[in-house]
C-alpha cells in the first residue's frame, strides 16, 4: 500500500475502480472523491462501478474513463463474490475503492488478488489492506465528506473546495426545451419542480400539504410548476395532475438523463429528502428541501444538500406549513 502513495508517477497511468452501488442520490455524491481521484491520477484509468439503473446518468463523465454495472449474479454471497473476483482480476486493477460495503465486495477484491483494497471496517473488512471505521450512523458530517476519508485512507490529499457537478449537453438541455413547449409548457416563466415523494414513508411531507403547494404555485403570476418523480409514481402523480391548470405532469416521463437536463432548466426544485434532491444540487439548482428525522444517521447535517443556495427546512414534518415552503 505504501508503494501506492509514494510512487504516483507509474501509478497514475494504472487502473482505478472505485465502486458505489445503491442509490442515486449516495452514487451522486460520491463525484467530489471521482474528481479528486482524477485530479491526484491525470493518467489512470478509472472506472465506476456502480448501479445498472444509474448507468446512463453517468456515461460520459469527464472524471471516468468508463461506467460499468455491477453485474446480475444470483445465489449466495460467495457465488456473487467469486464472479466479480473474476471480473475484476480480469481488468488487473492497482488500487479497488468500495464506497458501500459488502461482504462479496471484501472477499472479491481479497480473491482477484487486488493489491490496495480500501474501504470501511465491517461485512469482512478485515480482507480489506486499508480500512477506515464506519461512523456514519452518527451523522456527524456531510456523506460526501464520509466519502473523502476513504481517500486521505490512502494518503491522496483532499483540496479544501471540489467540484460536485454532473454536466448536462446542449442537445439534452434543447431536447428538454421542446418537451416542454410540446405540453403547453410557458417557457419564459419561472419555472419550479416539484418532486412530491421519497423512497421512505418516514420522510415524506403530507401529500396533501404538496397538493395544496401545486394549487398555490399554479395560482402565481409568472410561475409554472413542473412535478417530476420516476414511472413507480405515475399512479399517484394521476391523482394530482389536476391540481393547478398550468401544472405541467413530467412523472414517468424522463429519463434520469432528462430529468437532470429539467432540473438544470428550473428556478428551484422542492422536495423531501430524494434522489432528485441530489440531483438538483449536482447540475447547480437550488433545492428547497424538507427533513423531518432526528435520527443522526439520516439527519440533513449528514444527507442535506451539497453545496451553496439550498434552503433546508427541518422540522417535524406535519409542522412544516405550505406557507413555510413558499416563503
Amino acid at each position: 500500500m505504501a508503494g501506492f502513495v509514494r510512487t504516483p508517477e507509474p501509478l497514475s497511468r494504472r487502473h482505478i475502480v472505485f465502486v458505489r452501488t445503491d442509490r442515486l442520490g449516495e452514487t451522486l455524491l460520491t463525484l467530489p472523491v471521482v474528481h479528486t481521484l482524477r485530479q491526484a491520477f491525470p493518467q489512470a484509468r478509472l472506472t465506476l462501478m456502480i448501479h445498472r439503473s444509474l448507468q446512463e446518468l453517468f456515461v460520459g463523465h469527464p472524471d471516468v474513463d468508463e461506467v460499468v454495472p455491477e453485474p446480475v449474479s444470483s445465489g449466495s454471497w460467495w457465488r456473487r463474490a467469486w464472479r466479480l473476483s473474476r471480473v475484476w482480476r480480469s481488468w488487473h486493477p492497482d488500487l479497488i475503492i468500495f464506497s458501500n460495503p459488502k461482504k462479496e465486495y471484501h472477499v472479491g477484491g481479497w480473491l482477484a488478488g487486488i493489491p490496495n483494497r480500501v474501504g470501511y471496517d465491517r461485512k469482512w473488512g478485515r480482507l480489506l489492506t486499508r480500512r477506515i471505521p464506519d461512523r456514519k450512523a452518527l451523522g456527524e458530517r456531510h456523506e460526501v465528506e464520509y466519502n473523502l476519508e476513504l481517500l486521505r485512507a490512502v494518503g491522496i490529499p483532499v483540496p479544501a473546495t471540489i467540484p460536485f457537478q454532473l454536466s448536462v449537453s446542449q442537445e439534452e438541455q434543447s431536447h428538454l426545451s421542446q418537451l416542454l413547449q410540446d405540453l403547453s409548457a410557458r417557457t419564459d416563466d419561472c419555472v419550479v419542480a416539484v418532486h412530491p415523494w421519497t423512497s421512505n414513508p418516514k420522510k415524506q411531507w403530507p401529500v396533501e400539504r404538496f397538493k395544496t403547494l401545486l394549487e398555490r404555485l399554479s395560482g402565481l403570476s409568472g410561475v409554472t410548476p413542473v412535478m417530476v418523480g420516476g414511472a413507480e409514481e405515475t399512479q399517484k402523480a394521476g391523482v394530482m395532475a389536476g391540481r393547478g391548470k398550468r401544472l405541467v405532469n413530467l412523472v414517468g416521463r424522463l429519463s434520469l438523463r432528462e430529468l437532470a437536463a429539467c432540473l438544470l432548466r428550473v428556478r428551484v426544485l422542492v422536495t423531501n429528502d430524494s434522489g432528485p434532491m441530489h440531483l438538483a444540487s449536482a447540475v447547480g439548482t437550488p433545492v428547497v428541501a424538507l427533513f423531518g428525522t432526528e435520527d443522526p444517521g439520516s439527519h440533513p447535517r449528514r444527507w442535506g444538500p451539497w453545496g451553496s443556495g439550498h434552503t433546508v427546512i427541518h422540522k417535524p414534518l406535519d409542522q412544516i406549513t405550505v406557507e413555510e415552503v413558499l416563503a
